[in-house]
């Protein structure tokens, strides 16, 4: 094992080229783009016009891209002509192409209320259906035009990504095979040919991770994962991680196998996962949960359920067997300006105890320049144990056993983060987590007789709180990447210097 004081200054070193890489993202100068200047034109509400004027007017602001100006004589006008089938069905592309779908659809049903089972107008509703994202709408129009010697190639790939966006591979490949027996030398399945082959490929993830802290407490681990997608309810994935302790040579195992069940038509996954934990040094134990993710809607959606995992973090703790048992909830809203998430996190122990944590962050979207993004917000998190166990020795000197029990822990941080995609196939991240005030009620020591100490009770005492992130993404080729990741922690309980290679592998 490597020695820990030998390594700090590299890992003081990564720090710092961290932290300069972050700074140097941020320098950029910011340019103004001008206005492009376009020509206006009045129209008088008192002069009426035919419906057959109305609609070369509308049709030729759409064709030279004045959609404002053609979705503004068209609700001057529309009223006298409400119940025209060409009126509604111009209007709702016009309402489409200014970005207010809402009423576009309207405009759609109102057209095919005025001309049931009109063929092109149902699937101009299909198209714009498919735009949106209703695909279960779009497939009850098409099941009534296209058939099994339907040779209308448009729908069929539009059938062929509804199937793979719902999980049918079977049904996709089908589809994209009929295209080619109309169209053999098309390009047009290209792209859906390529998905379906990375969706079902066999893929091999190998990390190697070092870590080492300030209790101090160093490891080595490996990690393996073997994953292939076979169908929408039949996604299986093993896992095996092993990690080799110092200063007290301990080791641990663990191998959990894992499956994902896609209900695409309800936007519905569910994660199951069951496995062992073996320390060398205590039991083997299981691990395991289940996770549901359910999609709300386009923005929004809902993480919860039930863990029970290893915990390694304590230079006790990798001396034994210790699990603790996860009930969990999160949400995330992804607004067009802002990303925002919140999580509930409560843990429960085999001494009877528990730590319940929530924490939230507000962060912008990304600010694109040139080869450049920026993010910018901010966090907050709380955590809180039933009980606090900090240990005394015949010194009065404390240390946490076996794990670490924050008493009513507070952090507001500000967040950072920025990517650098010079190339294709190189992307480089850097993230800044740095805490604007951080607290914790803090145990100290009462002896209460000669060299036998306990808690006396809590005072409040502020910390430090910094979290920085380095990583560097290298696509060597379409079927192997492999990725480096540098983090670097300060907390309450300890400091922390973390890096992790990846290789990825896709047969």
């Amino acid at each position: 094992m490597m020695n820990l004081l030998k390594l700090g200054a590299v890992f003081k070193s990564l720090k710092n080229s961290s932290l300069c890489l972050f700074m140097f993202f941020y320098i950029v100068a910011l340019s103004q783009n001008q206005p492009i200047k376009t020509t206006t034109t009045n129209y008088d509400t008192s002069t009426e016009i035919t419906e057959d004027e109305l609609f070369k007017a509308t049709k030729a602001f759409v064709a030279s891209k004045e959609f404002d100006k053609a979705l503004l004589i068209l609700s001057k006008n529309y009223n006298r002509f409400s119940e025209s089938l060409n009126i509604n069905w111009l209007y709702a592309h016009v309402l489409s192409l200014n970005n207010d779908k809402i009423n576009a659809e309207a405009k759609f049903k109102k057209a095919i209320s005025l001309s049931p089972n009109n063929e092109n107008l149902e699937k101009d509703y299909a198209r714009f259906l498919y735009e949106i994202g209703k695909l279960n709408e779009v497939e009850a129009i098409l099941s009534k035009y296209i058939t099994e010697d339907s040779k209308d190639v448009e729908f069929l790939l539009m059938l062929a990504n509804i199937s793979f966006w719902n999980g049918d591979v079977k049904m996709a490949k089908e589809k994209v095979a009929k295209i080619k027996e109309i169209y053999p030398e098309t390009t047009l399945t290209d792209n859906l040919s390529s998905q379906i082959r990375e969706l079902t490929a066999f893929y091999l993830n190998a990390n190697f991770e070092y870590q080492t802290d300030s209790q101090p407490l160093e490891y080595f681990a490996q990690h393996v994962s073997l994953e292939k997608y076979i169908s929408k309810f039949l996604n299986p994935k093993l896992e095996v991680s092993n990690y080799n302790f110092s200063p007290q040579t301990e080791q641990a195992l663990i191998v959990k196998v894992n499956n994902k069940f896609h209900f695409y038509d309800v936007g519905l996954k569910i994660n199951l996962t069951g496995g062992v934990y073996k320390n060398f040094s205590g039991e083997t134990d299981w691990v395991g949960g289940f996770r549901f993710i359910q999609q709300l809607s386009q923005e929004a959606s809902l993480n919860f359920g039930y863990s029970k995992n290893s915990l390694l973090s304590t230079i006790a703790s990798t001396t034994f067997n210790l699990t603790n048992q996860n009930v969990f909830g999160e949400f995330d809203y992804n607004h067009k300006y802002v990303a925002i998430h919140a999580a509930y996190n409560q843990q429960f122990y085999e001494d009877d105890n528990n730590i319940k944590l929530f924490g939230a962050y507000i962060v912008s979207q990304p600010i694109k320049l040139y080869k450049f993004s920026f993010q910018a917000g901010y966090g907050y998190n709380f955590s809180d144990s039933k009980n606090v166990l900090f240990v005394y020795d015949n010194n009065g000197v404390g240390v946490y056993d076996p794990y670490f029990t924050p008493k009513e822990q507070e952090i507001h941080s500000a967040l950072f983060i920025t990517n650098f995609k010079p190339t294709k196939n190189l992307t480089l991240k850097a993230k800044l987590n740095y805490g604007l005030q951080a607290s914790v009620r803090n145990p100290f020591s009462s002896e209460v007789t000669p060299n036998n100490f306990e808690i006396g009770g809590f005072y409040d005492e502020t910390f430090s709180y910094t979290e920085i992130e380095g990583s560097i993404n290298y696509a060597i080729s379409n079927k192997f990447g492999m990725n480096v990741m540098y983090t670097f922690q300060e907390t309450f309980f300890y400091d922390r210097n973390n890096i992790n290679l990846g290789l990825n592998y896709r047969f």
